[in-house]
């Protein structure tokens, strides 16, 4: 069968509108949602039909739809591949795919290894020996004892409320372990906030900071292209979390408990925990919701310090940031963010 070779198309392209409008057709059809996409790979018949299409946001592989007269044949595998290339060529060293677990084995036939797998979706990498490399690196910081404790934090920047977190977490554990979320995609860079907890948590001779991963919290990749709603998408992201920290943080770390702070204004929090909870129940691990601190009868939160620090309000943050924080945050340039759009626009952001 003659083809083209695989052709890349950007969504606001103007040049390939026509095109594109052929693709979101063909998603439709396939009854997939909206979805982020970076950009769609297509393989074109010599008589410009679209044979198949996929799509990528960051290094996730979405959309993958072959039209039915032509899957009989090898075009999954050449669009699969493709892709994989791009994803590299944009430096990053890790494919990972969410799918309907029906398709999983189109991408296990490319050497994707499965992280998480239930009857509805699963959650796929290309370099399993990255996410064993992790797994490896906890069993290196283990310490043995017998009540230990989690706390899955990003520090957007690192509050009172944080502090309180993990000041009550100390006191009612033998050992805490705070996991860093390691997404890229909030106002301070990992960096930043690893340096913030580190700093706050120097003292304590029962906690250790360990290394985030690109398997816990990135809420960022979750894909809602297969899945009927915006609330679906949400439940998803939490059952796979929240599976994750069970079947692989937590028994390597022998985790007893985890600590969360309450969000009573946030849908997706409290749904977050209410889920969490139930799964953690029935892995004999306990969920521990902490009220949210509170100052002149507010709850603090990292966007209201975030909007302060945008604005350098250095003396209104100090009544809600604790003072290694507050140091680290007059050491960075608030007009360096002002002038950035991307930046910018993370102030706001519910993370």
């Amino acid at each position: 069968m003659l083809f083209q070779k695989p052709k890349i198309i950007y969504p606001k392209d103007n040049k390939n509108k026509e095109i594109f409008i052929k693709i979101k057709k063909i998603l439709y059809e396939e009854k997939f949602q909206k979805d982020i996409i970076d950009e769609y790979a297509i393989i074109l018949s010599n008589e410009n039909e679209i044979i198949g299409v996929i799509g990528r946001y960051l290094n996730n592989l979405r959309c993958l739809v072959i039209q039915p007269k032509y899957r009989n044949y090898n075009f999954a595998n050449i669009l699969i591949d493709f892709m994989i290339k791009r994803i590299y060529k944009n430096n990053f060293k890790e494919v990972f795919v969410f799918t309907k677990s029906i398709n999983c084995k189109i991408f296990k036939n490319l050497g994707f290894k499965i992280i998480y797998s239930n009857d509805e979706f699963s959650f796929l990498t290309n370099r399993y020996d990255i996410f064993t490399q992790y797994l490896e690196y906890l069993k290196q910081e283990k310490e043995e004892n017998n009540n230990n404790s989690a706390i899955v934090m990003n520090a957007n920047p690192l509050t009172k409320g944080h502090e309180h977190l993990i000041k009550t977490a100390s006191q009612n554990s033998d050992f805490v372990y705070i996991i860093m979320v390691s997404e890229e995609g909030s106002l301070f860079t990992y960096k930043e906030r690893l340096d913030m907890v580190k700093l706050v948590t120097q003292n304590y001779n029962n906690i250790k900071v360990v290394e985030g991963s690109n398997y816990l919290v990135s809420k960022n990749v979750f894909p809602s292209y297969f899945l009927s709603s915006k609330e679906e998408v949400i439940k998803k992201q939490i059952i796979l979390d929240s599976f994750i920290f069970v079947t692989h943080i937590a028994s390597v770390l022998n985790i007893k408990k985890r600590f969360v702070g309450e969000e009573p204004f946030s849908f997706t929090t409290n749904l977050y925990n209410q889920i969490m909870k139930d799964i953690f129940q029935k892995q004999g691990i306990e969920l521990v919701i902490l009220p949210r601190l509170r100052y002149k009868d507010k709850a603090i939160s990292a966007t209201q310090a975030r909007k302060l620090f945008i604005n350098s309000k250095f003396e209104q943050i100090a009544e809600i940031v604790p003072i290694s924080s507050l140091n680290y945050l007059k050491n960075l340039n608030p007009e360096k963010y002002k002038e950035n759009k991307k930046l910018l626009s993370l102030v706001d952001k519910n993370n």
